[in-house]
């Protein structure tokens, strides 16, 4: 197996972030493909989109914790931890990475801090490891929130986040649109899964479709409305600003 990815587009970098320090790029694996056994200095999610493979960590495959990997299925990991990901399907394994700077590796070994309830913010948390695997439209192990009839809300787990604030999948059904709103503590990155639509950023409109990306900053009012046929559905990751 060869240890380079053939095609990694960086859709987004830090520098024109909304948030500044998200980054976004979509890796492709031909078949028998993998990438380097390595670990990476940001947090990161990966959001698998198209194929098949499975992901080691911690070791090289088979002696790490290995989990198959397929469309919507989505992986978490803190800065520090090593991970290969390998194509064994017979077409292209795509995916999404969502790359958040400013995480701290722990130091030497591995370690493991308390997991703090949801949506408690804590101001110094202890720095630890973590992994989250989410198999996102899984009703089963991953219940779906609506508001109302026009609007679903799948989590993406986070485990141990450090700059990562949260994570989800969400969609809108044709000819309706989330509600305007702002943040003033976090910044917010979406990827567009399938669909079309606008993302509304004040009083621009910004039209958007498979592969699209937009990144807003803290302050900013804005709202995603469906203008297609089909339901648009779209990841969405919101980390903390300094």
């Amino acid at each position: 197996m060869s240890d380079l990815p053939i095609e990694q587009n960086l859709l987004l970098d830090f520098d024109k972030s909304g948030s500044k320090r998200t980054a976004v790029a979509v890796t492709t694996l031909h078949p028998g493909e993998k990438t380097p056994h390595a670990e990476h200095d940001e947090e990161r999610l990966y959001y698998f989109l198209d194929g098949r493979g499975v992901i080691s960590i911690y070791e090289e495959f088979p002696e790490g914790d290995v989990y198959e990997i397929r469309q919507d299925i989505s992986v978490f990991m803190t800065p520090g931890i090593t991970h290969e990901i390998f194509n064994i399907g017979d077409s292209d394994l795509r995916y999404v990475e969502f790359i958040v700077k400013g995480g701290v590796k722990p130091a030497g070994d591995l370690s493991w801090s308390a997991v703090s309830q949801r949506g408690v913010t804590v101001d110094k948390p202890a720095v630890g490891a973590g992994v989250a695997v989410t198999d996102v439209f899984d009703e089963a192990s991953n219940r779906s929130q609506r508001e109302g009839q026009h609007l679903v809300i799948r989590d993406v787990n986070l485990r141990r986040p450090q700059k990562f604030a949260n994570a989800e999948v969400l969609t809108v059904a044709p000819g309706r649109a989330t509600r305007m709103h702002t943040h003033f503590d976090t910044g917010e990155t979406s990827y567009v899964i399938s669909g079309e639509g606008e993302f509304v950023w004040d009083d621009e409109r910004i039209l958007c479709k498979p592969g699209s990306v937009v990144s807003y900053p803290i302050g900013v009012q804005r709202q995603v409305v469906n203008t297609g046929r089909f339901p648009l559905t779209y990841v969405l990751i919101a980390s903390f600003l300094d």
